[in-house]
């Protein structure tokens, strides 16, 4: 693994404590065979400049979240999954919050840095994420807080 990039003005680096991060699992990054998300789900698309995003849970709530998403993404999310901050810092990178850097982020915006890794720490980073994930399980969302929809359990 090479150094960090420097932080933009307006990002932080999250303190390294058992915060969780929300991550939205859309239909892309689900494996409906197996009822979890795909080893893909916890690190970056092409589209993500090595930062996929997240939010805090300190600033608000998986379905708060979750309903932010759904009347703003393209792809809807079919459940909310999460990892903490200590998780993501074992693994040997960062949480950074963004979420004051532009009105399109949604509400505690924050991701997981992989812009210095290569595609083989890459990978490793984001299974392991994805096994710390799996055994927390998935969040679950308050149904009357999405306006109708039916509860959702990741």
């Amino acid at each position: 693994m090479s150094s960090y990039l420097p932080l933009l003005d307006g990002e932080s680096l999250i303190p390294v404590t058992h915060e969780l991060l929300w991550r939205q699992i859309t239909p892309s990054l689900w494996v409906s065979d197996c009822g979890i998300p795909s080893s893909h789900a916890f690190g970056p698309a092409t589209a993500d400049n090595g930062k996929p995003s997240y939010s805090r849970e300190s600033l608000v709530t998986a379905t708060e979240a979750m309903a932010w998403h759904n009347e703003n993404a393209r792809s809807p999310s079919l459940g909310v999954w999460a990892v903490a901050v200590n998780e993501v810092d074992e693994c040997g990178t960062r949480a950074v919050d963004d979420h004051l850097l532009s009105r399109s982020n949604s509400p505690g915006h924050c991701y997981v840095d992989y812009q210095h890794m290569n595609k083989t720490a890459e990978r490793e980073v984001r299974s392991q994420l994805l096994l710390n994930a799996i055994k927390r399980g998935a969040i679950i969302v308050s149904a009357a807080d999405l306006a109708g929809e039916d509860e959702i359990a990741g």
